[in-house]
């Protein structure tokens, strides 16, 4: 009788989640999306976090960490799905905050879950929706395995924009094992093992014209002490020390399993990181501009730290392991992660008031660790370094261009216009007039704090490509600031 009258008073709201897929569905109809389909794994996981919201709180629920293992545990494989958490009382309040949001339909969303969970007694009810852009359906796998070194195949269709994909599997102690996957008709395969017990990380990257994307991930734990439940079983570090190296290595665990070289320690970007989490954390914000208006550049700049790139990860969790794991499936910040040009970083975490935890890192290439270097063997390191990431064929350097591409470059800057076309000569002209072997060529212009940081473009995706040259300047201008590089990067493909 007791179990009957605790389920009556806290259960399944079904009418609310009925009124608020209705509602969401109209949101994408609106402007005139495509609607999301209802995915029974992902509203078996808003229920489970649903749950969870009311028993502890919206933030813990949605916390990163927690959002994936719960997802992982439904059996959906979306790599960290849009959440929105809402928890209220009295009942009707969650309901209601939610039918006054208007921004879910800002980004595509192809499945959809929501979870509604009311007490009665308290009066009180949460709401979760979940939205997910599918980027891979994956054939059935199994999220738990009783017995260590069992192997699985693993089987993937990729969304149409997709070309290739790659299996990274995180074990239970960080390490990353990196496995190809080979295609069998309309999927793409990978056979699988796990050979020891507890919580693997199974993540396909896969890859198409917009670079390298987490198309799914999911969790198997192995044995019969696995892991389940909320969130990763591990112990949070709590002197600083103990952070600074656990998340570096965890950084540098992930660059490794991506072929890319660690980072260093270093001892100044570890205060920058520190000062900035403390000031976030007394001051209550959490962005990467201060109220005042300063950034990561402002900071390193009133340390003195002189730096050729850099870049600055925020995260916010109940520790710095769960706050990283956040960091490492946020695209912008995982891009952050495996730059190949950084090679430090510094790590800083202070506890807010609430108990939640902010971790900074900084990464950065330092001055005095490229200052001898020729900037265009940088440039072409930075672009080496980018296509192997992508799983791409090697670029060769191409003879013969790079002096043109050099006087097109201080042209560039001397007119303060970074374009292909200079006084109405055409740079692909006088390319194809020096190179008549190239069947094509393509012409990326960047003005940039780095000769390291070109690699972000499409071009350097082309599958067909097989020369690459570089030319550049280094100067000031009146629209782009003080000691910037110009940079011409030419993509050929040979007859």
């Amino acid at each position: 009788m007791i179990a009957l009258l605790v389920l009556a008073l806290a259960g399944p709201a079904q009418p609310m989640e009925t009124e608020a897929q209705r509602f969401v569905v109209q949101q994408y109809e609106r402007v005139g999306r495509s609607n999301p389909t209802t995915d029974l794994a992902l509203s078996k996981a808003a229920r489970a976090l649903a749950q969870q919201a009311l028993d502890s709180s919206a933030a813990d629920a949605a916390e990163v960490s927690n959002l994936t293992a719960v997802v992982s545990e439904a059996g959906a494989t979306d790599p960290t799905p849009r959440a929105l958490v809402l928890r209220g009382s009295p009942r009707s309040e969650p309901l209601k905050a939610l039918l006054e949001r208007k921004d879910f339909a800002q980004e595509a969303a192809t499945h959809l879950g929501i979870g509604a969970v009311e007490d009665v007694a308290a009066d009180r009810s949460a709401i979760v929706v979940l939205l997910a852009d599918r980027k891979a359906e994956l054939q059935p796998f199994p999220h738990r395995l009783p017995k260590r070194g069992a192997k699985q195949k693993l089987c993937a269709t990729l969304a149409s924009h997709l070309v290739t994909a790659d299996v990274y599997v995180t074990r239970p102690k960080g390490d990353v094992d990196h496995l190809g996957m080979a295609r069998a008709q309309d999927a793409w395969c990978a056979t699988l093992d796990f050979p020891t017990d507890g919580r693997h990380t199974v993540e396909l990257l896969a890859r198409g014209d917009r670079g390298p994307e987490v198309a799914a991930l999911f969790f198997v734990d192995v044995g019969d002490k696995a892991q389940t439940g909320r969130r990763v079983a591990e112990i949070e570090p709590k002197e600083p020390a103990q952070v600074r190296r656990q998340v570096l290595e965890r950084i540098n665990k992930l660059r490794a399993g991506h072929a890319l070289a660690a980072l260093a320690p270093d001892p100044a970007l570890d205060a920058v990181a520190a000062a900035y989490a403390r000031r976030m954390a007394d001051e209550q914000f959490f962005a990467h501009v201060a109220p005042d208006g300063s950034d990561v550049r402002a900071r390193l700049k009133a340390a003195g730290y002189g730096y050729t790139s850099a870049g600055e990860n925020l995260g916010l969790a109940s520790g710095p392991l769960a706050a990283h794991f956040g960091i490492e499936h946020s695209p912008g910040h995982r891009k952050n992660l495996m730059e190949p040009g950084y090679t430090v970083a510094g790590i800083g975490a202070a506890a807010r008031a609430d108990g939640q935890l902010v971790l900074v890192e900084v990464l950065a290439a330092p001055v005095e660790a490229q200052s001898t270097a020729d900037p265009v063997d940088q440039a072409y390191a930075a672009l080496f370094a980018a296509r192997k990431a992508k799983g791409l064929k090697a670029l060769s350097r191409a003879q013969g261009l790079e002096e043109l591409l050099k006087e097109h470059a201080r042209k560039a800057l001397q007119l303060n216009l970074p374009k292909a076309t200079l006084d109405g000569q055409r740079l692909h002209d006088r390319v194809f007039a020096l190179r008549d072997d190239l069947s094509s060529a393509t012409v990326d212009f960047f003005v940039a704090d780095s000769p390291t940081l070109i690699t972000e473009s499409k071009n350097l995706a082309d599958p067909g490509a097989n020369l690459v040259s570089v030319g550049l300047a280094h100067g000031d201008s009146p629209t782009f600031g003080r000691d910037k590089y110009w940079v011409v990067v030419v993509y050929g493909t040979l007859r």
